[in-house]
């Protein structure tokens, strides 16, 4: 669950995202055991949007996964292009969009993202234009692969005037189907503040986002229409998303909770900063919430729906095969 609301992807327009990264050490206190994990956003915001200390779930990475960044990697090396903006993966968020899949209605029209960049860039009259470690945890200059499973996602991009680390009106507007088994790379320059317009002095950058999935109604664009319901009834939405990146931040994770550790006093053995009472009174509340999620039979549906969607794409998958 995301945002403390005791509900999934499967229940309003957003994701459902599992963070690893590669472990960099083992701390042992006492009887208690610790990872230090790469991850994204630590030391600038969270690590996923919404999320409260007791939900800030990060893990290792898998074997799979780590031959995957390799292998993926290796892939992207060849290309010379790309070997600039390329350092080894070290981070994989693991998303599911489920799209409302549990609803019968309007399945295509929710957003699963709003508009941003992964990467912010500043500006102050003294240095002029910045990409500061402080506000970004992906490493400088390289390049995001994003892998899709199932079913398709459209993703938008908008090229918007920049002046001085604020945005203004959207330039441009480009949108992009990411199919089942494609690597689509989020290229770091398309971020970053320049003159795109000839004879023109304003800056301008791609923000992406809106997210959603592919309609099956081919008449659908933007918004559902009134056929989409029937175009869309017999469908169990489902796509997953990998995302792998290069980071440069990492965050330390109590190995039984795969969160960061509460306890204050486990806090100062680590040398990290106690809680205060703001971020205390969130972890109750999504406690709480939590609880909700469990005893109002939502988990046992998103279960279900997990169940069926996976079997969706599996015979999709087998189905491809034997063609």
């Amino acid at each position: 669950p995301m945002n403390s609301d005791a509900k999934n992807s499967t229940q309003r327009p957003a994701r459902v995202r599992n963070n690893f990264g590669l472990c960099l050490s083992d701390i042992t206190l006492g009887e208690k055991s610790y990872k230090e994990i790469v991850s994204y956003g630590s030391g600038c915001g969270a690590t996923s949007v919404g999320t409260t200390f007791n939900t800030n779930y990060l893990r290792e990475l898998t074997d799979d996964m780590n031959s995957l960044r390799v292998k993926v990697y290796s892939i992207l090396e060849h290309h010379q292009y790309l070997v600039p903006f390329l350092k080894p993966f070290n981070r994989l968020q693991f998303s599911i969009n489920g799209n409302k899949g549990l609803q019968h209605e309007k399945t295509c029209q929710n957003i699963q993202t709003g508009m941003h960049c992964d990467m912010s860039y500043s500006f102050s009259d003294k240095n002029g234009i910045q990409c500061l470690p402080t506000m970004n945890s992906q490493e400088f200059n390289t390049v995001v692969a994003i892998i899709t499973v199932g079913h398709s996602r459209i993703i938008k991009f908008e090229r918007v005037a920049w002046e001085k680390g604020i945005t203004g009106d959207v330039l441009e507007t480009r949108y992009f189907i990411l199919t089942h088994l494609s690597l689509f790379l989020l290229h770091p320059l398309d971020e970053r503040p320049a003159l795109r317009d000839k004879g023109s002095k304003v800056l301008s950058i791609w923000r992406h986002g809106d997210v959603r999935l592919l309609c099956n109604n081919h008449s659908c664009r933007v918004r559902c229409d009134a056929t989409c319901h029937v175009e869309n009834e017999n469908i169990v939405s489902f796509s997953l998303s990998l995302a792998l990146r290069c980071c440069n931040h990492s965050t330390i994770i109590d190995t039984e909770t795969d969160s960061p550790p509460l306890s204050n006093d486990d806090r100062q053995q680590l040398q990290l900063p106690p809680l205060n009472d703001a971020q205390k009174e969130r972890n109750i509340n999504a406690t709480i919430e939590l609880q909700k999620y469990y005893q109002s039979g939502s988990k046992a549906m998103f279960d279900a729906w997990l169940l069926r969607a996976t079997r969706k794409v599996l015979d999709e998958f087998y189905a491809s095969i034997d063609k």
